[in-house]
């Protein structure tokens, strides 16, 4: 598996925009954190969805948890099956949380992309009501749409990218793309707009006078506060909200620093897989980044919310009896999944909170 430093070294040469700082920001009320919701991803044809189990009463016990004890204003609401966006979307406008509804649809032909996007934008629209909504036109397509990068899969596209010379061709056809993607979600979706872009990747690519916010995938890691504000002012050129729609952390030593490739600590090619030697489970490690982050998005003037990635990894649970078998370990979630068949990706399962989940808590109080 490639690892994240590889990858931001091989899309380094492809940022063609130049990005233009707007000085540091000033004090402000810092802003409560927001957190994302997976309703389950398709990844290929004929594959499960990534979350197996799913239920009406689950999903409205999580909901609430989300409202009431972590009192999130807005979450961000993803995955393939649009029946369970609809369900998830109903239920966060019925606790008074905003709605960042984001379809995700991996690995398939882009016609069939776009036509997913466009029937998930015209369930939104006709439950909008003035900004409860806003439409999120997908995640880092560069990676999850065929047609960009070389490569049938995701995988492959992720090892293609080092060989990659022609970097102007892959923005063009990006860009293409997305503007398709506008063009489609703007004829059925009259509220606000905007996209999971990779900071540090097809964030500085987008052509973003087409939305109405920034949208950022931000695992990028820093010493200081002040070396992300800085960073942050790459995404200041358009003089548009930001808005971070994903950012995290996993749960062992290190994760801070490993960002987005967390989840990379699992051995999958053993059966079953393990979580690879060296990695010390760490929920502390988690709960001081989270908190960092929250402060650091939370005062930013310009940032509009923060929406962590995630509350729950249903597909990660933890095991307290064996290291080896602790997936959440490699999770980003504030709340451990205690399945009662550890094996059965269909178990019912309990939630018990994990010290991120308590630091995120006391920061929105």
């Amino acid at each position: 598996m490639i690892s994240r430093k590889v990858f931001l070294k091989s899309v380094a040469g492809a940022v063609v925009l130049a990005s233009v700082g707007s000085g540091t920001a000033s004090a402000a009320p810092r802003k409560r954190g927001g957190v994302c919701y997976d309703t389950g991803v398709l990844h290929a044809a004929g594959d499960p969805l990534s979350r197996v189990r799913w239920s009406r009463q689950q999903l409205e016990r999580e909901i609430r948890i989300i409202a009431d004890e972590l009192r999130c204003p807005s979450i961000t609401a993803f995955g393939t099956d649009l029946g369970r966006l609809a369900e998830t979307t109903d239920a966060a406008l019925r606790q008074g949380m905003r709605v960042f509804v984001q379809p995700r649809l991996y690995d398939h032909p882009q016609g069939q992309i776009l036509e997913h996007m466009a029937e998930a934008a015209r369930t939104a629209e006709r439950k909008r009501q003035g900004d409860n909504i806003t439409f999120v036109t997908g995640c880092e397509h560069f990676l999850f749409t065929p047609g960009i990068i070389p490569g049938d899969t995701f995988l492959d596209r992720l090892e293609n990218m080092p060989s990659i010379t022609d970097w102007p061709a892959v923005v063009r056809r990006f860009r293409e793309f997305m503007a398709k993607a506008v063009e489609v979600t703007r004829g059925e979706f009259r509220g606000r707009i905007t996209y999971g872009a990779a900071a540090g990747a097809d964030a500085q690519w987008n052509d973003w006078s087409l939305f109405d916010l920034v949208g950022l995938d931000y695992y990028t890691h820093f010493e200081t506060d002040a070396e992300y504000t800085a960073d942050l002012d790459k995404y200041r050129r358009w003089g548009k909200p930001l808005m971070i729609l994903e950012y995290g952390c996993c749960t062992f030593t290190g994760a801070a620093a490993a960002g987005g490739m967390g989840w990379d600590i699992v051995d999958y090619e053993a059966d079953p897989p393990v979580i690879k030697p060296g990695f010390e489970r760490n929920e502390r490690e988690q709960a001081d980044h989270i908190a960092r982050m929250l402060r650091v998005f939370g005062t930013q003037p310009d940032v509009e919310g923060s929406h962590l990635y995630s509350v729950i990894s249903p597909d990660s649970p933890h095991n307290p009896t064996c290291r080896d078998r602790d997936y959440d370990m490699a999770s980003y979630s504030l709340l451990r999944t205690m399945r009662e068949r550890f094996d059965d990706d269909n178990s019912p399962y309990r939630l018990e909170p994990k010290k991120s989940f308590h630091a995120f808590q006391r920061f929105n109080r």
